[in-house]
């Protein structure tokens, strides 16, 4: 079989630039990838290894020939993306959820459900697990099986990559206006975002914002079929550029302590412990840059109640998981 073709849509956005770094680091040749801008941009050039490619817009027949097409673009963008992919014979992966909720879609969160590729369904579209749902659900699961779960609640600090680069860039707009003694331009989100934290990611849907609906549905999917234990979930969007933060508060079903959990996150691939308070190492978003593990720290037990901090770079995460995705469909027929 000659080398897979491999389509990023969305090339120029925040998750696209780093789903192009995380071709190279995987030693996708050049020959292999095709670029593309979403209908919101304008088309760019993009350097790729040592050569420079532009970004074309998505046409008819763009997707011909084409192995897999990744998707970072926007919801609504999303779906006839997929369709038009699908109908030329492309596997799609898909970053920006719009199939999240999809039964008929299977929902990857690396770690926690693997294998569920390997099971049947209908369809060349595979969707990705957000960032914060794949990272609650990766502190939780070993606890689940170890020790049993009964209840857990989470309160997530988004930084404003959940917005793509026009999040990124209201913020650092708002700082420098604030700065300087200006009034701020707002945009992108409801209110500044520069020195401010807003208690919501997304708009309101009865008492949940999208952020908090998203990570629970998401969550019932994932571990759909088991006895579910009681999850809640708060979002906050913080000014910070990528990573998110979870604060996490575990019920267990049976006693732990400190020593024991840290352990047994030790064995975990896709955990790293960062948990000396005393010398200063606690997990933060700025260590997590580039690193598609969960940081967790700060370890508290109380007989069956279990606190930590956990800490991931979603865009990175998000990323790496759809190369990685995309790799593995690549070999399929």
């Amino acid at each position: 079989m000659s080398d897979p073709i491999i389509a990023v849509v969305g090339a120029t956005g925040a998750v696209g630039r780093q789903i192009i770094a995380s071709l190279q680091l995987h030693d996708v040749e050049p020959e292999q990838v095709r670029f593309f801008s979403s209908d919101r941009t304008e088309a760019e050039e993009l350097d790729y290894e040592e050569e420079t490619f532009p970004t074309e817009q998505v046409g008819p027949e763009s997707f011909r020939g084409v192995q897999v097409v990744i998707l970072a673009v926007p919801v609504e963008l999303a779906k006839p993306l997929a369709l038009q992919a699908q109908l030329s014979g492309a596997w799609v992966v898909d970053t920006s959820g719009a199939f999240r909720v999809d039964p008929a879609v299977p929902l990857v969160a690396p770690g926690v459900n693997d294998g569920v590729l390997d099971r049947p369904f209908t369809g060349r579209i595979v969707s990705i697990a957000h960032p914060a749902t794949q990272a609650l659900l990766s502190v939780l699961q070993p606890l689940r099986a170890k020790f049993g779960l009964a209840f857990a609640d989470a309160t997530m600090l988004f930084g404003t990559a959940t917005r793509g680069q026009a999040g990124q860039d209201q913020l650092s707009k708002q700082t420098a206006a604030l700065m300087n003694g200006k009034d701020p331009d707002i945009e992108v989100f409801p209110y500044r975002i520069g020195f401010n934290i807003i208690p919501a990611v997304g708009n309101f849907e009865g008492p949940l914002c999208d952020g908090e609906r998203q990570v629970l549905i998401e969550a019932a999917r994932i571990w759909s079929g088991e006895a579910l234990p009681a999850l809640t979930a708060t979002t906050l969007t913080v000014p910070t550029y990528h990573g998110i933060t979870l604060i996490i508060s575990a019920h267990l079903n049976h006693p732990v302590d400190a020593d024991g959990v840290r352990a047994l996150f030790k064995e975990e691939a896709g955990l790293k412990v960062i948990d000396d308070p005393a010398q200063q190492l606690y997990p933060m978003p700025m260590l997590t840059t580039d690193d598609a593990s969960t940081h967790v720290g700060r370890v508290r037990a109380l007989g069956t109640r279990v606190q930590l901090v956990a800490c991931t770079d979603n865009v990175f995460r998000l990323a790496d998981t759809a190369v990685d995705l995309a790799l593995e469909l690549a070999d399929r027929t």
